[in-house]
């Protein structure tokens, strides 16, 4: 007989009812509820942590002072407002001002320089500026990192200032031009026409302050603080170029020429006013000397007289006649000085007391002599009259190594007149007189050179100044014979 294995039904049937009391899936749905649980947990967590570091980050760059580690000129700023480090560097900057003070010395002379002359400009407040942005410029993650590096290592900054480079440029001129000396060279002062001597003044070395080198110094001494410095000025000596010896060798006469004259008193007292006109007459570089302007109108007034002049090609009397001889001489002393002629007119004929082509004749006002001095100094005329002699001397700076000039005149040509007689109506004579006119005259055609000779006599140079001609003449008769009345 087979056995029955089965289990008694009423234990299955317990065990199944236990079974259907929990089942699976809420033991699932407990270990989900509990990780959700656990899920949240940390996200809170994370979360309330994010919020603490966010919290703390806007504590950490928050307020209105300076960031701890935030340096200028060495005062570490944390902590400080700005009002307050304005204060204190405003309060440094009256100190660096007061304390700025340099002295600049030469020998006896000292000046002062202080903050007074030389206005400064500071920059603290730019670098303040600079220095409360730390901590306050870009996103929060940046401004926290800044905020954390000048905690840790620190944020360095530094205040400066400057001059007013104006004010050191100006003050560098004052006390260069009162310093500076200037250089002088011995010069001509004066020349005494009685004795032919000439005065000169010393010449004088000078002295210049190198500007440029003494702004440079007080510019180094103000950065870097070095107030107590006493700075010399430097310079340089500057030595003159003509001493004294130098230029009393350079001056005397550079030229003399006489010329015999008549025996005729009232001609040579002409000569002797004319050359009294001319002594003593000084022509500057540059300037010209006129021999009308000298003697002015020659009239009786001044002394001159009635003597024998040259006037449209016949000699006449006319007051001041024989001055031509005096403005001749002066033209032959003036080339020989090596001035620059002017004006110069021959007369109608060659004159008896110079070369041909070596006279200068003068008619006031329409003709005159004048010359002028292209040197580099004043020349001196001295001039005068005695036995029968006109005299015209040039002093000045002499012609170099020795060298001398003269005149040398050629006759390139000789015009023979007609030996006719010339006969020529003058109506103002009387009617039925006849007068002797023009003296029969040869014509000449002149070259006139100008020679210059060295220390020895040796000719060096020659120019040639200019060719003069002298008209021929026929003799000439002047008459009135009525044929010309006033009525026609």
């Amino acid at each position: 007989m087979a056995l029955d294995r089965r289990k008694p039904a009423g234990r299955r049937g317990r065990a199944k009812e236990e079974r259907r009391l929990f089942p699976v899936w809420t033991l699932i749905a407990l270990l989900g509820c509990a990780a959700v649980w656990l899920a949240g947990a940390k996200i809170y967590q994370e979360q309330m942590a994010a919020y603490e570091s966010y919290a703390a980050i806007r504590q950490a760059v928050s307020g209105d002072t300076f960031f701890a580690g935030v340096t200028v000129d060495g005062t570490d700023l944390g902590g400080m407002r700005m009002d307050e480090a304005r204060a204190l560097f405003a309060g440094r900057q009256t100190q660096t001002e007061q304390a700025f003070s340099l002295v600049v010395a030469s020998g006896e002379k000292r000046w002062r320089i202080t903050s007074n002359e030389v206005p400064m400009t500071f920059d603290a407040e730019t670098i303040l500026a600079r220095a409360y942005a730390v901590g306050r410029t870009g996103s929060l993650e940046e401004r926290y990192a800044q905020v954390q590096q000048a905690a840790q290592g620190g944020y360095h900054f530094q205040t400066g200032f400057t001059y007013d480079r104006s004010a050191i440029d100006e003050l560098v001129n004052i006390i260069g031009d009162s310093l500076d000396v200037e250089m002088k060279n011995a010069t001509l002062d004066a020349f005494d026409v009685n004795n032919k001597t000439f005065t000169f003044s010393e010449a004088q070395e000078g002295y210049r302050v190198d500007r440029e080198r003494l702004a440079s110094d007080i510019l180094a001494a103000l950065d870097e603080g070095a107030y107590d410095r006493v700075i010399i000025p430097q310079g340089e000596r500057l030595e003159p170029t003509v001493t004294l010896a130098q230029l009393e060798g350079l001056f005397g006469r550079i030229s003399s020429f006489s010329t015999k004259t008549t025996k005729d008193q009232d001609r040579n007292t002409n000569i002797a006013l004319s050359a009294a006109a001319l002594n003593g007459r000084v022509v500057l570089p540059g300037e010209t000397l006129s021999f009308n302007e000298c003697t002015g109108q020659r009239t009786g007034a001044k002394g001159y007289r009635e003597a024998g002049a040259i006037a449209g090609g016949m000699l006449v009397d006319d007051t001041g006649g024989g001055v031509c001889q005096t403005s001749s001489t002066l033209f032959n002393a003036v080339v020989r000085a090596d001035l620059t002629i002017v004006e110069r007119s021959a007369h109608s004929w060659p004159s008896t007391y110079v070369n041909k082509g070596e006279d200068a004749t003068v008619n006031w006002p329409s003709l005159d002599f004048v010359f002028r001095n292209d040197g580099q100094f004043p020349v001196f005329v001295v001039a005068w009259y005695a036995d029968q002699q006109v005299t015209v001397e040039i002093y000045g700076q002499m012609l170099e190594n020795g060298m001398t000039i003269d005149l040398e005149s050629t006759v390139i040509k000789t015009i023979k007149p007609s030996d006719e007689l010339l006969y020529t109506l003058d109506t103002s004579l009387p009617v039925g007189t006849r007068q002797f006119g023009r003296e029969k005259r040869t014509g000449y055609v002149v070259d006139t050179y100008k020679v210059y000779k060295d220390a020895e006599g040796n000719e060096i140079e020659r120019e040639k100044l200019w060719t003069t001609t002298y008209r021929a003449s026929q003799k000439e008769i002047l008459y009135n014979d009525g044929s010309v009345t006033e009525e026609e």
